[in-house]
């Protein structure tokens, strides 16, 4: 089977697979972990190309991405959560969210309207009025 890299509109919204593979069955996308050539996720093609989504994007810098990541530690407390982290999906209700701490705020102040959570190895930055995904952050 023949492999190929992540296309950048699937990783737009589910940019932790960009250093993945995957290959197409039917109308589903294949995720596969190029470390263990391991079917990861497997994703409808409606699910990310579905005609008028609308989904809050976020960009932030190089800078502000590692400025984010320095400012929350590590014991941070984790989300439990078991859904798809892909841009525009919903957190429920019952799970809380996080205001950026001030010195976020300060040098990226387009992330005074926006929320954060932690869950495994991502930071997931969340639109409170809607609690859509704007963007999904590799911690390391």
């Amino acid at each position: 089977m023949h492999l190929f890299p992540v296309p950048r509109d699937v990783i737009a919204f589910f940019p932790y697979y960009r250093s993945y593979s995957y290959f197409v069955v039917g109308d589903e996308i294949c995720i596969v972990d190029p470390a263990t050539y391991e079917v990861v996720d497997v994703i409808d093609e409606g699910y990310w190309r579905a005609p008028g989504r609308q989904v809050a994007e976020l960009r932030l810098s190089s800078g502000q991405i590692a400025l984010i990541r320095d400012s929350i530690s590590r014991d941070f407390p984790e989300a439990d959560l078991r859904l798809r982290l892909a841009l525009g999906a919903e957190i429920p209700d019952d799970v809380e969210l996080y205001e950026f701490p001030q010195i976020v705020l300060d040098r990226a102040p387009e992330l005074r309207q926006f929320r954060f959570l932690v869950a495994g190895e991502q930071i997931v930055i969340v639109d409170p009025r809607d609690r859509s995904i704007a963007l999904v952050i590799d911690r390391a």
